[in-house]
C-alpha cells in the first residue's frame, strides 16, 4: 500500500517538524529567561549600589551639616506636633470609644430599619462620649487644678526667704548644741554656701532669663498653640472613627509587599505591640490618677503644707515605673523639711504606705502582667530609655522592652523545639555548688531532663 506508507511518512516528518519547532522555541525561551535573569541581576546590583551611595551621602551630609539637618527636622516636628497630639488623644480614647460603640450598637441594632443606620448612631454617640470625657478631663485639670498649682508654687516662692531663716535657724541651733558637729560641718558650710552662690550666679540666673524669654515667647504663640490644639482636637476625631480604615490599609498594604506567612508575623507583632502598650500606658495612667487622688486626700486630712503641688507631683512621677515613687517622694520630703520638718517625716510615712498599696494591692489589679518582666530588666529599660529620649523614654522603655523580652523568648523557643531541647528556664540552672537539689525548689515536675519539649511553648 504505496500511498499508505507515504501518508504515514509524511505525517512523520510533520510530526518531527513540530517537535523540533517547539524545542526550537523552549530553547528560545529559556535563553529569553536566562538573560531576564541576567539583567534583573543587573538591575538589582545597580539598585543597591545607588542605595548605598545615597546612604553614605545622606549620612556625610547629616554628619557635616548637623546644624541645618536639627533645623529641617525640628520644622517638620512643629508641623506635625498636631498628629502626634491628635494621634495620641485618640490611642488613650480608643478603649472608651469602643467600649460606648459596642453598647450602643448592641441596645440600637435593628432599631432604626437598618444595621448601616445603627452603627452610624453608635459611631456618633460614641465620639461625643469620648469627646466630652476628654474637654471634662482637661477643662477640670485647667480650672481646678492649675489655679490651686499656680497658689502653692506663687506661695512657696515667696516664703523662700522664711523658709531660709527658719533653716539657718535650725542649723545654728544645732550647732550650738552640739560643738563637735559645729565644727566639722563649718568649713563645709562655707564651701557650700560659696558654691551655692556661684551656681545661683552661673546657672540660675541665665536659666531664669531664658525661661522668662520662652515664657514671653509663649505668651505671643499661645495663639498657635490653641490653633494647634484645635487641629490635633479634629484629628483625633478623624482617627477615632476612621481607625478601622487606617488598619485595612495596612493590612492590604502588607499583604501586598509580603508574603502570607512574613505578613502573618508582622499582624501578630502589631498586636502584641498594641496589646503591650495599650494595656501598659492606659493601666499607668489610671494607676498614676488614683495615687494622686488618693495623696491629696490623705495629706488633706494631715493637715499638710503644699497639698495640690505635692500631689500633682507624686501622681505625675507614679507614671514611670519603679523608679517614680521616688522621683516624686524625695523632693516632695526636702521641700517640706524647709516648710516643717514634722510635716516632711508625716509625709514620708504617708508616702511609704501609700506606695505599698499601689505596689501590692492597685497596681496589680489595674495593670495585671501586662509587662512579664523581672525588676531588673524594668530597671535596665528605665535607665536606658531615661538616658536616650528623658522622661518619655522611661515611660516607654517599660513597653518596648517587654515587647522585646516577649519576641525574643518565642524565638528561644521555637529554636529550642526544634532541637528537642525543653523551654524551661529552671531546667537549665545549676545549683550543685550550693549542695541544692534543685527539684526541692521548683519540684520535680518543673525540672526534667533537658531533651524533653514542653507541650505548653510558655515564656522563659
Amino acid at each position: 500500500m504505496p500511498g499508505v506508507s507515504s501518508g504515514s511518512k509524511a505525517r512523520a516528518s510533520l510530526s518531527e517538524a513540530v517537535f523540533r519547532f517547539k524545542k526550537q522555541e523552549q530553547e528560545r525561551e529559556i535563553m529569553q529567561q536566562q538573560k531576564r535573569k541576567i539583567r534583573s541581576r543587573y538591575v538589582k546590583l545597580g539598585l543597591t549600589i545607588f542605595l548605598a551611595g545615597a546612604g553614605l551621602l545622606m549620612c556625610y551630609y547629616l554628619l557635616y551639616n548637623t546644624a541645618d539637618v536639627k533645623g529641617v527636622f525640628s520644622k517638620i516636628n512643629g508641623i506635625l506636633t498636631p498628629f502626634y497630639l491628635g494621634i495620641i488623644m485618640a490611642y488613650l480614647l480608643c478603649p472608651i470609644y469602643n467600649g460606648t460603640l459596642r453598647i450602643v450598637y448592641r441596645r440600637s441594632r435593628g432599631r432604626l430599619g437598618s444595621y448601616t443606620k445603627d452603627y452610624r448612631l453608635a459611631r456618633v454617640i460614641a465620639t461625643i462620649v469620648s469627646f466630652t470625657v476628654l474637654m471634662v478631663v482637661l477643662i477640670g485639670f485647667f480650672m481646678l487644678v492649675i489655679p490651686e498649682l499656680t497658689r502653692s508654687i506663687v506661695g512657696l516662692v515667696s516664703d523662700v526667704p522664711i523658709y531660709v531663716e527658719n533653716a539657718i535657724d535650725w542649723i545654728e541651733k544645732t550647732a550650738v548644741e552640739n560643738p563637735d558637729l559645729a565644727n566639722l560641718l563649718e568649713g563645709r558650710l562655707e564651701s557650700a554656701s560659696q558654691s551655692f552662690l556661684e551656681w545661683g550666679q552661673n546657672n540660675v540666673l541665665p536659666g531664669a532669663e531664658a525661661i522668662l524669654t520662652k515664657v514671653s515667647m509663649g505668651i505671643l504663640g499661645t495663639f498657635g498653640v490653641m490653633i494647634d490644639f484645635l487641629v490635633a482636637l479634629i484629628i483625633c476625631i478623624y482617627v477615632l472613627n476612621s481607625k478601622e480604615i487606617f488598619l485595612a490599609q495596612a493590612k492590604k498594604f502588607i499583604l501586598a509587599a509580603f508574603s502570607r506567612d512574613r505578613a502573618a508575623k508582622i499582624f501578630e507583632f502589631g498586636e502584641l505591640c498594641n496589646n503591650t502598650f495599650g494595656g501598659f500606658i492606659n493601666g499607668k495612667i489610671i494607676d498614676s490618677i488614683i495615687i494622686g487622688i488618693i495623696c491629696f486626700i490623705a495629706m488633706t486630712v494631715l493637715g499638710l503644707p503644699l497639698t495640690v503641688l505635692i500631689s500633682v507631683v507624686v501622681g505625675i512621677t507614679n507614671v514611670i515605673p519603679f523608679f517614680g515613687p521616688f522621683i516624686g517622694a524625695i523632693p516632695s520630703i526636702i521641700l517640706l523639711l524647709f516648710i516643717d520638718p514634722w510635716a516632711a517625716v508625716k509625709f514620708a510615712v504617708m508616702i511609704l504606705v501609700l506606695q505599698q498599696l499601689d505596689g501590692n494591692v492597685i497596681g496589680p489589679k489595674i495593670l495585671g502582667k501586662t509587662t512579664k518582666l523581672a525588676s531588673f530588666w524594668v530597671m535596665f529599660a528605665i535607665i536606658v530609655g531615661g538616658g536616650l529620649f528623658g522622661f518619655a523614654g522611661m515611660i516607654l522603655g517599660v513597653p518596648t522592652m517587654a515587647i522585646l523580652y516577649i519576641y525574643i523568648s518565642r524565638i528561644v523557643n521555637n529554636r529550642l523545639a526544634g532541637k528537642d531541647l525543653s523551654n524551661k528556664t529552671q531546667v537549665y540552672e545549676n545549683f550543685e555548688k550550693y549542695k541544692i537539689d534543685k527539684e526541692d525548689i521548683f519540684g520535680k515536675d518543673s525540672c526534667g531532663p533537658i531533651t524533653k519539649i514542653e507541650e505548653r511553648n510558655g515564656e522563659g
